[in-house]
């Protein structure tokens, strides 16, 4: 296979695998008032503040910053990874 086509189906998977991190990562991130509805009966009482103390929504929430910790490491390697075939690609345009 030629170089360039390897290199073009190289960022092309990378970033196939970058929108799909994306994709899964967005759908377990949530807002602290996403995680009091998810992780609550409806009928419990008190203010935000006391229900964001509760057991069940600090695990939703923490779930959630692993998650988003975990989206910047894919991002961070997958962009670390394009950007040399990227330089290559371009030079060779301008070549």
């Amino acid at each position: 296979m030629e170089t360039i086509t390897s290199d073009i189906l190289t960022g092309l998977g990378l970033a196939i695998t970058l929108a799909g991190a994306w994709i899964t990562a967005r759908a377990v991130i949530l807002k602290e008032a996403d995680a009091i509805n998810i992780g609550l009966s409806r009928v419990v009482g008190g203010t935000n503040e006391e229900k964001l103390q509760l057991p069940m929504v600090q695990n939703l929430l923490a779930s959630s910053r692993g998650a988003r910790r975990g989206l910047l490491f894919i991002a961070g390697g997958t962009a670390l990874q394009i950007v040399p075939i990227a330089i290559r690609l371009i030079l060779r345009a301008l070549a």
